[in-house]
C-alpha cells in the first residue's frame, strides 16, 4: 500500500497493471500466473563463442559452427540474458552482421 501514501498523490496516475479490480493475495496470484511468460527474452539459444568452445554454436562472425554459408544474428545468439529488454542488443546485433556481410562483398 506504499504508493496509496499521500506522498506519491502528486507523482502517480492510475493504475493500469494489474488494475484495481486485482486486490486479495489469491487475485494476485491468478494474474501473475495468467501474464507471466518468457516470450520477450528468449537468448541464448544459439550461443556466440569461440570455435573451440564447448556452448558455442556460432563464432564471433556470427556463422554457425560445423556448415558453410550460414549465419545467425538475432537475440538467440546472445551468450546471456542483457540486464534489459533484448530489443536494443538484437538491433545491435542486426547492425554488426550487416557491417560483416558488407565487408565481405568489399
Amino acid at each position: 500500500r506504499l504508493a496509496e501514501q499521500p506522498a506519491f498523490g502528486e507523482v502517480l496516475g492510475p493504475e493500469v497493471f494489474p488494475g484495481t479490480h486485482v486486490q486479495s493475495d489469491m487475485e494476485l496470484d491468478a494474474y501473475i500466473s495468467d501474464s507471466m511468460h518468457t516470450a520477450n527474452a528468449i537468448v541464448g539459444t544459439c550461443r556466440m563463442g569461440p570455435l573451440d568452445g564447448a556452448e558455442s554454436v556460432v563464432d564471433p562472425n556470427m556463422r554457425v559452427i560445423g556448415t558453410m554459408n550460414l549465419r545467425i544474428c538475432d537475440a538467440s545468439i546472445m551468450p546471456k540474458l542483457p540486464g534489459g529488454q533484448a530489443g536494443a542488443c538484437t538491433v545491435m546485433i542486426a547492425e554488426r552482421a550487416a557491417e560483416i556481410l558488407l565487408q565481405g562483398y568489399k
